[in-house]
């Protein structure tokens, strides 16, 4: 198997091993016998010439060289400046100069950087120095590899040492260098900044101060130690019994310690701390949406009951697309840091800050945070800071949207939040800085009394657990052992009657509820697998998205913080999105299939309709399943036509390796259709109804 090194080296060079010969300023039969001479002593050589200024500029706009031969004695061409343009297209070619008076050119050989100088009719000596310079060109080669394959290591390791949940600093000097997140949240600062340039004595208690000094002597000499245990402080006064392992390490050249250290609490056990980094977005630092929103509901519920108005900022960064496209991920990265950075250092201490989606920030500030000027101040700093990426210049388009919990009254802390997202995505319509969210322009302001009355429903059900899961099975026509069941949601009045889905859904769309109901579903369903399997018994369950859930930048990490909480894995859910709800939001569920993929979770593509246009979005998607448009159900039995379409996209499918479901089964008649079309799932009233819970036979 071939290296890292081995691979780049091939890239940078030729398959073959043939020596790419550019002659300047020789006659076309002096450049033959140069040629014809290198041939003759073994090597492969395929030759270019330029005599004038004109073949010169012909030449460098395709040509790429090893060797560079120049006359120096010829006068028709500036070889200074023909020497600088070879080198920005070839920088590893040798040049060697000709000449009949090789001791009178020395000083232009020099000026050039040029490799050798030697008499025009040198032949020996010529190809003795085009051999050497042979040799030296594949160990800059190799140099070159293992120089991008040092920094690649780099980039992975200090990759995992932002993301370990293990507090890692570097010392030198005594003084901090660098601090992972785990680190900053540990000992309670807010930012990296913060711990940049403190001295590490700082952290250690009075008491043991004296038992660490002569430990910090000897990181200073030798940059490792025995491990230790001591009592550290953190940033807020509490005490802090650690472990602390050292080892040498390197930072920008310079000789430094590595310090891994580990809370020895007798309070704060591993599930403690493992509760306490699930609320933290490990990119930025900030606390996720998940902390955020389950925080804002207490904190917006003792606030309306003292009466007093809590604020939310919420910041959008308008092209971050863009960014990611023009950048890559490394300047997506760079902007989501600096304006992470930025937020921690302009808020204050009392203001609550998160990373709310892929490119949104949310604030929830306190009664006495005026938002209005800390809106202005946010946009402010974030304009002017300079976001650059190796010299390159990034320009994000920030837009911030304001929103009071008591002007319009929020319902609740869904409401509060859909205010501050309309606000946002007003500022960024009209381009403006700011946007403070108005109810005479929102869409709920021309509803009638009974949509609103939905409304009130729906946000009572959020806040309050009134939505409710039901299962259908999803059964083999072939005999395939797994136990799948389809997931829907109802929501629950105040008698505890189940509401239809077409009651509400429309009204969650037009509001923008519908990404918080997605949420919902999708933790309890994980929960509830979770449970299952957790008792022995292997379900997987399929979950419903909405053309909302695919616009919920944050819904993958969403899917992943449940996934954890839970203990459950990604292979046990498919995730069914509707086809025309795909075509509609292409790019954003190219971006989480991929995602989901990488969870091990499964994909379905749901109201697939006869259409080839279909089969070429489930093969770029690349999904695990297809459920067939609902509609072909009830034309089976009679219509001839479908059950041919059914059986030859049925086997379009199975050639991409896509398993099939039909839905709305209703009588044993579509049952042998089915099974001699040789789709391989069904699902209907006919076989199960829904249910509220799901009884194995064993419990019957």
């Amino acid at each position: 198997m071939s290296t890292n090194a081995e691979r780049i080296i091939q890239i940078v060079t030729p398959l073959s091993d043939v020596v790419e010969l550019l002659v300047l300023g020789c006659s076309i039969d002096d450049a033959n016998i140069y040629s014809q001479t290198l041939r003759n002593s073994g090597m492969a050589v395929h030759l270019s010439t330029a005599y004038t200024p004109d073949e010169l500029d012909q030449l460098l706009q395709s040509a790429d060289a090893d060797v560079v031969l120049v006359n120096c004695d010829a006068e028709e061409i500036d070889f200074t400046t023909a020497i600088r343009q070879i080198r920005e297209i070839s920088p590893l070619a040798a040049f060697i100069l000709l000449s009949d008076n090789p001791e009178e050119e020395l000083f232009f050989a020099a000026e050039t950087s040029a490799q050798d100088i030697i008499e025009r009719h040198d032949y020996a000596h010529l190809i003795y120095v085009v051999n050497r310079e042979q040799q030296n060109m594949v160990t800059k080669k190799k140099l070159l590899a293992v120089t991008q394959e040092l920094k690649e290591t780099r980039q992975r390791y200090e990759t995992l040492t932002e993301s370990a949940g293990e507090a890692i600093a570097y010392i030198h000097q005594g003084m901090h260098v660098y601090a992972n997140p785990a680190y900053v949240s540990l000992f309670g600062f807010k930012n990296a900044d913060e711990l940049e340039g403190l001295p590490f004595m700082d952290l250690i208690t009075s008491d043991d101060r004296l038992k660490f000094k002569p430990v910090l002597h000897k990181l200073d000499e030798q940059h490792t130690a025995d491990q230790l245990s001591i009592n550290c402080v953190t940033n807020d006064g509490r005490n802090l019994p650690v472990t602390m392992d050292f080892a040498p390490s390197t930072i920008d050249g310079e000789d430094c310690t590595q310090v891994i250290i580990r809370d020895q609490s007798p309070e704060l056990d591993i599930e403690q701390r493992l509760a306490e980094l699930a609320n933290y977005d490990t990119d930025t630092g900030l606390y996720n949406r998940k902390y955020f929103t389950g925080q804002l509901e207490e904190r917006l519920e003792q606030a309306q009951a003292a009466e007093q108005r809590l604020s939310m900022v919420m910041i959008s960064i308008g092209n971050f697309q863009d960014i990611k496209t023009d950048y890559g991920l490394d300047g997506a990265e760079l902007v989501l840091k600096a304006a992470s950075q930025i937020l921690n250092e302009t808020t204050y201490d009392t203001d609550l800050i998160a990373r709310f989606g892929e490119h949104e920030f949310a604030i929830l500030c306190t009664p006495e945070t005026s938002a209005e000027s800390l809106a202005q101040r946010l946009y402010r700093a974030l304009n002017e800071q300079d976001y650059e990426l190796d010299g390159q210049s990034i320009k994000p388009k920030f837009a911030v949207g304001i929103t009071h919990s008591d002007e319009p009254p929020a319902q609740s802390s869904t409401e509060f939040i859909s205010h501050a997202s309309r606000a946002c995505k007003t500022a960024l319509a009209k381009g403006a800085a700011t946007s403070l969210f108005d109810a005479t322009q929102s869409a709920d302001s021309g509803q009638s009394k009974k949509d609103e009355s939905v409304i009130q429903l729906i946000d009572h059900a959020l806040a309050h657990d009134r939505f409710h899961l039901i299962y259908q099975p999803i059964v083999s026509l072939h005999g395939n052992s797994r136990e799948d069941y389809a997931v829907y949601v109802r929501m629950l009045d105040d008698d505890d009657q189940q509401i239809s889905p077409k009651e509400f859904i429309d009204e969650a769309v037009r509001s923008e509820r519908m990404a918080e109901i997605d949420r919902w579903i999708i933790r309890s369903a994980i929960r509830e697998v979770a449970n299952h399997r957790s008792n022995g018994h292997k379900l997987n369950f399929m979950i419903t998205l909405s053309a909302s859930a695919i616009e919920d930048d944050s819904l993958l990490l969403w899917i992943c913080d449940c996934l954890r909480e839970f203990k459950a894995k990604g292979a046990w859910l498919t995730f069914a999105v509707s086809h025309n709800d795909v075509i509609g939001h292409l790019e954003k569920m190219e971006q989480l299939a991929e995602g989901l993929h990488k969870i091990n979770c499964r994909i379905s593509l749901s109201h697939f309709p006869f259409e080839q246009e279909a089969v070429n979005v489930v093969r770029h998607l690349q999904c695990d399943l297809v459920c067939f448009s609902p509609d072909i159900s009830g034309k089976l039995s009679q219509d001839k036509q479908q059950q041919e379409l059914l059986k030859d996209y049925n086997q379009q499918l199975h050639q991409e390796n896509v398993k099939t479901i039909v839905i709305y089964i209703e009588e044993a008649a579509q049952l042998t259709i089915l099974w001699n079309v040789g789709v391989d799932f069904i699902q209907g009233n006919f076989i199960q109804k829904p249910v509220d819970t799901i009884i194995y036979d064993a419990e019957l």
